[in-house]
């Protein structure tokens, strides 16, 4: 079973190559050829360790072919490797398919003196071989590939800038290792022809070193780059997985070892070596602070940027999507700086250049009340400090006056606070809040990437913190417009109850002791009070929807009604009504009750003493025009601004009544329009639905 999974992973391995068909640049096919060589190293000190551990016939072939594929592996890789920093043209194609072509061979050769050809034993442990047989030009090979392997190694070294040269020291002294190592053992076969097992263990060691020089040296100084095609958070969600599958691969190994050498592990101590291992997974996965050291670590060691800037950005506008105060927006903020940075210290203040700035958050709520944390001036010399700077870090000492005023005028303050770092909240020139940083628990450094990311994120926040006080400003507005429009209203429906009052007691000296008038006069007191009685009814008219009490109505009996009524009222107005028949709607006759009135007293108000109201059906609507000889109306107003709340050119109007009108008009389904005329005068058109006539 193992002999079959060496296999697989060989061939895994070689098929890998076709992959460099596909890469476009010298930097990939460099980065392809340190993994390459970090997954084929290792590979074949599995199958010597393997092969010294179970020297049999079988296992001659798996030996043979491992080798083959290791030496193509390992000289082309070093080859590009060392190409890639000589020079930054990409490697010829026809370069890579004659890579291929040999790759092919040496599997088809390699696979099938593997299968068929078994070496004689020369005793229990050894097997030898004869000269310029399979095994002997197999070995050949690979001496040659190790020798132009440490030719390429020695030909990178020298193309290295000194000054660069301190970042490949480790992986050229574990390419020399491996090149040493396996050209030894080659040469040692080539003369003897035999295998000796100790041979192999030692082997399998020092190639397992030379790659972890190699593999320390991509890791320490960033030899891929730092760019890892991986996601974070899958790296992130397999930490805790790998480290028990290396606990438990390094516990087989030590068991294998021990067995080797007919040392048993006892039962108990197995048991014990499991139990503490599932234990320690458990303190890694409960433990929040272990696992951002761990995140801290990958994201340092593996990654260009120390932050995943998008998923920070996101996670940041996802929690902004339902703020709708400061408090949830420092919520929000305070959230993702908590999940993403790593310290455990936070203070956030909010406030404005006229007011200062207040804490809204603190980390500890025990300092509540110690003097100078809850509340910071806006002429405090740390506000004055990043106004000008985008951050202060006590750490980074700097030869500026102000710095030095603030490091020592707020020496205390950071240290009671144990902050570090002050970021401020900018958009534009406005300064909205202050957010405060404890050291990293990491021990590190804030640097670039802190600062990167903090500017980001607290711009961000600064703009969504504008955003809400604009919203609230706003909202404040629009309820004082409220109320300015509801003040507006009322003195409207108190000024048409009034007016009407005011009517009655004019005429009254003159037709008090008439009867007909005595009772007009009883319905316009009786008419003011109900009105007086109804102001909150009619408040609800401010709202954008109105529930019209419907039925079915004669409008032009309807009409005339409170033609008459309103003649009586206003005496110097003289109302004439034309009707073609009998025309039904479907209205409420409230509502149309007070639209006619608004539009009479309109009339009246402009001056006319003339009105004529004509009634007719068009498009299955019907049209009521009103008609005056008045003053007309400006034409600044026409066709729709007359309609707006508070539009008006009467020095004693409101300019309520006709955006009232239109407002009644609209909830009864109908439409409302006002134009002037040319012997003078204005006409306004209502159009309401049309209706059947009630059986």
């Amino acid at each position: 079973m193992i002999t079959q999974i060496f296999y697989i992973l060989n061939l895994l391995l070689l098929f890998s190559c076709v992959l460099i068909l596909f890469l476009k640049s010298n930097k990939q096919l460099y980065s392809f050829s340190l993994i390459q060589i970090l997954f084929c190293v290792p590979l074949l000190s599995g199958v010597y360790f393997y092969f010294a551990y179970n020297m049999v016939p079988d296992a001659v072939p798996l030996l043979v072919f491992s080798e083959n594929i290791f030496a193509l592996i390992w000289f082309y890789a070093i080859y590009r490797i060392s190409r890639s920093a000589r020079t930054e043209d990409r490697e010829h194609l026809y370069s890579l398919f004659i890579q291929l072509f040999i790759g092919l061979i040496l599997l088809i050769f390699a696979g099938y003196y593997s299968f068929f050809y078994i070496p004689a034993r020369v005793s229990d442990t050894v097997f030898g071989f004869g000269y310029y047989g399979v095994i002997y030009c197999t070995t050949f090979i690979l001496l040659l590939s190790i020798f132009a392997a440490a030719w390429n190694v020695e030909k990178l070294w020298h193309s290295i800038e000194s000054i660069h040269r301190w970042g490949y020291k480790f992986f050229i002294i574990g390419s020399y290792l491996i090149c040493g190592s396996v050209g030894w053992m080659a040469s040692y076969r080539i003369t003897y022809q035999k295998f000796i097992p100790n041979h192999f263990y030692l082997l399998a060691i020092l190639l397992f070193t030379g790659w972890v020089f190699i593999l320390y040296s991509v890791v320490r100084y960033r030899l891929l780059n730092r760019k890892m095609f991986i996601s974070r958070k899958i790296i992130y969600s397999f930490i805790a997985p790998s480290i028990f599958a290396v606990y438990l691969i390094v516990l087989g190994i030590i068991s294998i070892v021990m067995r080797s050498f007919d040392v048993s592990l006892p039962f108990v101590l197995q048991g014990l070596f499991l139990v503490m291992g599932i234990i320690f997974v458990g303190i890694f996965i409960s433990s929040g602070q272990l696992r951002k050291r761990m995140h801290f670590f990958i994201s340092t060691h593996f990654y260009v940027n120390k932050y995943e800037y998008r998923d920070e950005w996101l996670a940041l506008s996802y929690l902004l999507q339902g703020a709708l105060t400061e408090d949830q927006v420092i919520l929000a903020l305070r959230k993702v700086l908590f999940e993403t940075l790593y310290t455990t210290n936070l203070y956030i203040w909010i406030g404005d250049a006229k007011q200062g700035y207040k804490t809204i958050y603190l980390h500890e709520k025990s300092l509540n009340n110690k003097k100078g944390i809850n509340f910071l001036d806006s002429d405090d010399v740390l506000i004055r400090f990043l106004n000008k700077y985008p951050y202060f870090y006590i750490k980074e000492k700097e030869s500026g006056s102000m710095w030095k005023e603030v490091d020592k005028n707020k020496n205390k303050f950071f240290e009671s606070l144990n902050l570090v770092l002050i970021v401020p909240l900018f958009i534009g020139d406005q300064l909205v809040g202050l957010v405060g940083l404890g050291p990293e628990f990491t021990g590190s450094k804030y640097g670039q990437d802190d600062f990167d990311l903090l500017t980001a994120i607290c711009t961000q926040t600064a703009s969504m913190l504008l955003a809400v006080r604009m919203a609230e400003k706003l909202a404040h507005a629009r309820e004082r417009q409220a109320w300015d429009t509801l003040s507006a209203f009322v003195l409207h429906d108190v000024k048409n109850a009034a007016t009407m009052l005011s009517l009655v007691r004019e005429n009254a000296h003159e037709h008090i002791q008439n009867p007909e008038f005595q009772q007009d006069m009883l319905e316009s007191v009786d008419d003011a009070l109900k009105r007086m009685n109804k102001v909150q009814k009619s408040l609800s008219l401010l709202k954008s929807e109105i529930d019209p009490v419907w039925q079915i109505l004669e409008i032009t009996h309807f009409t005339n009604e409170c033609s008459k009524h309103m003649e009586k009222r206003l005496e110097k107005i003289k109302i004439s009504c034309f009707f073609d028949g009998k025309i039904f709607v479907r209205t409420d006759s409230e509502l149309l009750s007070k639209i006619l009135e608004n539009l009479l007293l309109n009339a009246f108000e402009a001056g006319g003493d003339n009105v004529v109201i004509k009634i007719n059906v068009l498009n299955n609507q019907a049209v009521v025009n009103i008609i005056d000889n008045g003053q007309g109306i400006a034409q600044n107003l026409l066709p729709d601004a007359l309609f707006e709340p508070f539009a008006t050119t009467k020095p004693k109007g409101t300019g309520i009544g006709l955006w009232q009108t239109k407002q009644l008009v609209v909830n009864l389904n109908g439409e409302i329009n006002a134009k002037n005329i040319v012997e003078g005068g204005a006409v306004f058109e209502i159009r309401l639905p049309r209706a059947e006539e009630k059986k």
